[in-house]
């Protein structure tokens, strides 16, 4: 037998998909919601956890829980032989913040640096229209560099510090990217306005020098409900096509 929550989630969706509420509109409130159906305000949220996994109910916080336009996807188009990361092919706005911090134990490990060491983080996060898609923290040791602000900041993956560092004259020889899932902790589903229940993807990022050296390190997080990444890489015959 189906539990409350999920009942309430089908008598929801239902509404959604015959009109009641449009594209854009905000649901009634939690407690509101929870009257209506007689069951605990944990109950409702439950329910509303459902449709949010599923893309058709966006939580903004502060603001309410509203229908979001379904199948709204970002494509991430990667092409590894021009060297480019982060392409987009859907317009997206993206926005900047900058802070000073000390390395704690994750960073620590990924920068290869002590813990306590400053670093300069870069805050990337895009939205298409009024919905999150990504964000990107992008550090730079102290020790590396002293960098200020780039002047473009479209690429959402936070690329454009890499201009940053070439004009300081350190120079990128290496770039990991590892690609893992998971659910998101509390602060990223609240930056992307998903539930906790929501996978996401997680590209973690590091550039080196020629002496091995972690220049940079990045930590890109983007909802798994909305996100499309084409890669194109070349093949061998065309990279000893080039080489000769």
């Amino acid at each position: 037998m189906a539990n409350r929550y999920q009942h309430i989630a089908d008598e929801l969706r239902r509404l959604i998909t015959a009109g009641t509420w449009l594209v854009g509109d905000r649901l009634p409130s939690e407690p509101e919601l929870a009257a209506r159906y007689r069951v605990s305000t944990p109950t409702l949220r439950n329910a509303l956890e459902v449709l949010q996994s599923e893309g058709l109910v966006e939580k903004r916080h502060g603001s309410g829980n509203f229908v979001r336009r379904p199948g709204q996807r970002v494509t991430y188009a990667v092409d590894r032989r021009a060297e480019r990361r982060g392409i987009v092919s859907t317009a997206v706005d993206v926005r900047l913040e900058t802070a000073l911090v000390e390395a704690d134990s994750r960073l620590s490990s990924l920068l290869r640096v002590k813990a306590g060491a400053a670093l300069a983080e870069y805050v990337f996060v895009s939205h298409l229209g009024t919905s999150p898609r990504s964000v990107a923290r992008v550090y730079v040791p102290h020790a590396v560099a002293r960098l200020g602000l780039p002047e473009d900041v479209s690429d959402p993956w936070g690329g454009n510090v890499r201009d940053l560092l070439t004009t300081a004259g350190v120079r990128v020889v290496t770039m990991t990217e590892q690609i893992t899932a998971r659910f998101p902790t509390a602060s990223e589903a609240q930056t992307l306005h998903i539930t906790m229940r929501t996978p996401v993807l997680v590209i973690q990022r590091t550039a080196t020098d020629a002496d091995a050296r972690v220049v940079e390190g990045a930590l890109v997080v983007l909802p798994g409900d909305r996100t499309e990444i084409l890669l194109t890489t070349g093949s061998d015959i065309e990279e000893m096509e080039a080489a000769g």
